[in-house]
């Protein structure tokens, strides 16, 4: 037990470093590193082989990596990374739909929008804004409601990605 415990806060604290020398990495100075195929063994057992980065004597490998080797679940919802125990969903349907609406208000009210959950995903709900015409039904747009985070997001469709709202 104590071995996986070590080899957790090992992996949190690889995961922390590779962060900031990625951030250092990023602001214009060259580093040089070694990137290798790396075994991860708990208790004697090889887990899996990942890749690994190797920077000035130090080892860093995915903390994804090591916390599906000892068979606990990562999660990262904002800042804060999660091994095991993942936080409990506190957003609501109704609570998504209000807060796209409150994001959107002014064309909401312009446009006289109707806001429906179209899609329930396990970290995130679908909102559809729509108008209802007399001979149809036009769609605004569909905002996606981050169930941890919060965030609303939307897909732009001239850049052709999901971008914040």
């Amino acid at each position: 037990m104590k071995d996986k415990v070590k080899g957790l806060v090992i992996g949190i604290a690889i995961g922390t470093m590779l962060t900031g020398a990625t951030a250092f990495a990023a602001s214009g100075t060259n580093i040089k590193a070694v990137m290798q195929k790396m075994n991860i063994y708990v208790d004697g057992t090889k887990k899996v082989t990942s890749d690994a980065i190797t920077y000035k004597g130090t080892t860093y490998v995915p903390v994804r990596s090591i916390g599906n080797s000892i068979g606990k679940q990562v999660g990262l919802q904002g800042n804060n990374l999660y091994i095991g125990k993942q936080p409990i969903v506190k957003m609501s349907e109704n609570k998504a739909i209000e807060m796209v609406y409150n994001k959107i208000k002014k064309a909401a009210i312009s446009y006289n929008l109707h806001f429906v959950i179209d899609n329930d995903e396990a970290d995130r709900y679908t909102v559809w804004a729509y108008e209802q015409m007399s001979d149809h039904t036009a769609s605004y747009g569909y905002y996606y409601v981050n169930k941890a985070t919060g965030k609303i997001t939307t897909w732009d469709f001239v850049a052709a990605k999901e971008v914040e709202v």
